[in-house]
């Protein structure tokens, strides 16, 4: 029995620990986020990188230029953290060659994700996951932000 609370105390510990440093980083990303800038990419000047202080920001900037061109090699390189729609090959998606996107909002959830509300437009039409309300669920897993889900909202 004892050997069973020791166990339990130790695993309630470290998950205490983890909850902590997910709300820090999430304070962390509230205080680097820029919501004042129109974040704007298109298919015929896509660069490597990303010159950001935000985590955040990088992640889905990211997801936008793999979006709109999922062969680039930054994409194949970070696989793991995006959803793997992004990367499905048909010519039905209608993928945009022009996308933008501005911050509107940035909300914790319990779960220790962080949904970040944008307002984008595009030149295509993708799942409608680049016009409008745009919501990427973001979770950070080994000091990576990784988006784990997208979805569009009408307000």
């Amino acid at each position: 029995m004892k050997k069973f609370l020791l166990a339990f105390l130790l695993i309630t510990l470290v998950a205490c620990s983890k909850e902590d440093t997910t709300a820090e980083k999430t304070a962390q990303a509230n205080q680097t986020l820029d919501k004042e800038t129109v974040f704007s990419f298109s298919s015929d000047d896509l660069t490597a990188g990303c010159n950001n202080s935000s985590e955040i920001i990088c992640t889905i900037n990211l997801a936008v230029k793999c979006t709109i061109n999922p062969n680039l090699d930054e994409c194949s390189e970070n696989k793991e953290i995006l959803p793997s729609f992004i990367f499905m090959q048909d010519e039905s998606l209608q993928r945009p060659t022009f996308q933008s996107y501005q911050i509107t909002k940035l909300k914790p959830r319990e779960d220790g994700a962080v949904e970040v509300y944008t307002q984008s437009s595009c030149n295509g039409n993708w799942f409608g996951l680049c016009n409008g309300n745009i919501i990427y669920v973001m979770k950070n897993y080994d000091s990576k932000w990784q988006i784990v889900d997208m979805y569009a909202v009408e307000f």
